[in-house]
């Protein structure tokens, strides 16, 4: 009796157990950046944990790393850790060890489905009983984001069976470490690939930010959640081999199911269906599923008909501003924000520009400020306006009875942004006339900035010297000319696993950087001659064609010339040496090229190669990786594919060529545009040549003048 009753127990714990697992995650994955910094007597810093709302958080353990200062006094410096606002440990610092280590257990019933906040906050103290300056710099604790960890025990939730409820779940920002994916398709017809394509760029969307990795079959794969894009027929056949079937009936047809498995089914995972009667019609459900963004429909399944977006502008995206409009501070996501006390974190202003504008260095954004500031502070208080990290302007908080200021003005030069994304910080230096130990209230320090201050960003041609890598990686740039990827290709030369995946993957990236669907790039499977868009393509070294490769700045077929970096002057350019000799890539390196297409002037190619399958895989997966991308500029990029431990070579090679707002530059404005001697040259020579004939006007007037007199 005893022994049926353990052995029962045991089944209920491991039937409660099965599907919990433990994620241990450093918190540098939380935070751009790898220590947090507690300065002053008193300082706080924040991180947000996010918490998939499909996840059951049975436990969760913060394990930190910090160092403090050895000057502070330990019996009166303190550290205390909050969950949402609630208080959940606080220990002394240990101020007389260089490093300390403590584990912090959070209530997993605190713990809400969202974005969890959890705060540092420190007490610090280097004298006792006497007046210390607020900010000594003795006053000092760091937390080694790098170092510390947290440790979730979660298990899934059952996935409800209402269609966009269930996608919410599904396709959630807040997943970490990455989301994964596997679209189930008949992988051997491009279009049929360009409609997983328009899903995977969908899917990403729906993700945010968060890395998503994207694999694919002709069947399901259990374990993870599916989707499965088709016709009719085909998603028939698949689902028959669980005992699933389709209704019958026109037009595209979306469908959510828990994962079927070999006589039972998996109801923490999904399948969700796309499907149609012909290839328009999968395109239409593939376009809706893309575009679920409301909590609508309910049910498990729908029928779509139709789909229609509205009007497309070039150069739209996620956070981009339009130049020659005035924007308000609200509208570019900082409303009214107000700072207290001696110590705040900066408030920034995030915005992105076009990747090819084309800065002027004589033209100015007009900022106009409305704020206003407490009474009582001293008169070298000052507002600080910084620039792309660049330390622009101060205003004088000057007036003892505070004030309210309207539309103060103030002319940025444009050479101060960037193309990409930009940052306009501010942050006060409040002071008063009384000493420190009297102040115990700062909250009656105060500077407000108001949301409706606004920017402009005068008109600014688009044009831009390639190849630059960076652009690419900034927004998927030239492919997001158009925020929808029109007339761009993506060209599998090899239409291999390893080279749709890591399509899918760069469509995902690139989607996820421009923050709009792909719904009119095209995967081909054969060469695109004569094709007058953009080009990307992603395949092994040997398949690429040679009318492609013969353009490319680093020659992969035979006997090549391969660049060699020598050195760089102060005029910022490297010397290249060129080697011509017969090599390959070799094993374990991806190689990412841009050059000018040899089908169009103005149009770009980007290859993405490596010698064997497995390494494209890698290269797909190493491009999901921030870091990779930002390291990536110039013309080509060698990527050394040792996971984790990426290593990123690049180098400014490749002839240049010159691109506009429709891709089509006139070889006159190229060619004045790469060697801006010439064109002061035409210049002045057209006014010498103004000059000798005012000259020779003036003095036949004066001669006839002379012979009338």
């Amino acid at each position: 009796m005893t022994k049926s009753f353990s052995l029962i127990l045991a089944m209920l714990f491991l039937s409660t157990t099965a599907f919990a697992d433990t994620l241990t995650l450093p918190l540098q994955k939380f935070s751009p950046v790898p220590t947090l910094e507690l300065k002053c007597i008193r300082s706080v810093q924040n991180l947000s944990i996010p918490i998939p709302e499909r996840w059951d958080v049975h436990g969760a353990t913060l394990k930190l790393h910090y160092m403090a200062s050895n000057n502070m006094i330990a019996s009166s410096s303190q550290m205390a850790v909050q969950l949402n606002g609630m208080s959940v440990s606080q220990f002394k610092l240990n101020t007389q060890s260089p490093e300390g280590v403590v584990d912090v257990p959070l209530p997993p019933d605190h713990l809400k489905a969202g974005y969890n906040t959890v705060s540092f906050q420190v007490v610090q103290h280097y004298l006792s009983g006497q007046c210390e300056q607020i900010c000594s710099p003795d006053l000092w604790t760091n937390i080694s984001l790098t170092d510390s960890t947290i440790q979730l025990d979660y298990s899934l939730k059952p996935l409800p069976l209402h269609l966009a409820e269930a996608i919410g779940l599904i396709l959630d920002p807040k997943q970490v470490p990455e989301a994964s994916i596997n679209l189930v398709m008949d992988a051997t017809s491009p279009e049929i690939t360009t409609l997983a394509g328009i899903v995977a760029s969908g899917i990403a969307r729906h993700f945010d930010y968060r890395q998503v990795k994207f694999s694919h079959s002709l069947d399901i794969k259990p374990g993870m959640d599916n989707v499965l894009i088709g016709t009719t027929r085909f998603a028939d056949g698949v689902l028959a081999r669980y005992g699933k079937t389709l209704p019958e009936g026109q037009g595209g047809y979306i469908k959510i199911l828990h994962l079927p498995e070999a006589g039972a089914e998996d109801d923490q995972h999904a399948l969700i269906v796309v499907s149609g009667d012909t290839a328009k019609a999968i395109k239409i459900a593939a376009e809706t599923f893309t575009n679920m963004s409301l909590p609508y429909p309910g049910t498990d399944e729908l029928r779509a008909y139709s789909f229609t977006m509205p009007d497309i502008s070039m150069y739209g995206g996620r956070e981009v501003l339009s130049s020659d409009k005035v924007y308000d501070f609200k509208t570019l996501g900082m409303d009214s924000h107000s700072f207290h006390g001696f110590v705040d974190a900066a408030s920034i202003l995030t915005f992105r520009l076009p990747p090819d504008f084309l800065i002027r260095q004589n033209q100015y954004a007009k900022l106009i400020l409305n704020l206003s500031y407490g009474s009582g502070l001293r008169q070298d208080s000052s507002l600080s306006i910084n620039v792309n990290g660049k330390e622009f302007r101060d205003i004088h908080l000057n007036n003892p009875d505070g004030n309210y200021i309207k539309d103060y003005r103030m002319d940025i030069p444009t050479y101060l942004f960037k193309p990409g994304t930009n940052t306009i910080s501010f942050k006060p230096y409040l002071n008063t006339q009384h000493q420190v130990c009297d102040v115990d209230i700062t909250d009656g320090l105060f500077v407000t900035i108001f949301g409706n201050s606004t920017l402009f960003f005068p008109p600014m041609p688009h044009f831009v010297e390639l190849p630059k890598l960076e652009l690419f990686s900034l927004n998927g740039f030239p492919f997001t000319r158009w925020p929808d990827g029109f007339k761009t290709i993506v060209y599998l030369p090899k239409p291999d696993d390893a080279s749709i995946d890591a399509a899918l993957d760069m469509i995902g990236m690139i989607t996820q950087k421009n923050g709009f669907p792909l719904f009119e790039t095209r995967i081909s499977f054969s060469e695109p001659k004569n094709w007058e868009g953009e080009i990307l393509v992603i395949g092994k070294s040997s398949s690429i064609p040679e009318s492609i490769m013969a353009r490319a700045p680093v020659q992969l077929h035979g006997i090549a010339t391969i660049p060699y970096p020598v050195s760089r002057g102060w005029d910022s350019e490297t010397t290249i040496s060129f080697s011509k000799q017969l090599s390959g890539l070799g094993n374990g390196t991806g190689l990412v090229m841009e050059f000018e297409s040899p089908y169009k002037k103005g149009r770009s190619v980007v290859l993405m190669t490596a010698q064997d399958d497995g390494d494209v895989a890698k290269l797909g997966d190493a491009l999901l990786q921030p870091d990779i991308l930002a390291r990536m500029k110039g013309g080509v990029s060698l990527i050394k594919l040792n996971v984790p431990n990426y290593d990123v070579v690049s180098i400014s090679v490749g002839k240049k060529y010159t691109t506009g707002e429709k891709g089509d530059i006139s070889f006159a404005s190229s060619f004045l545009y790469a060697h801006p001697y010439v064109f002061y040259g035409i210049l002045a020579l057209i006014l010498i040549m103004l000059g000798l004939i005012a000259y020779k006007l003036l003095s036949s007037y004066r001669k006839k003048r002379e012979m009338k007199d």
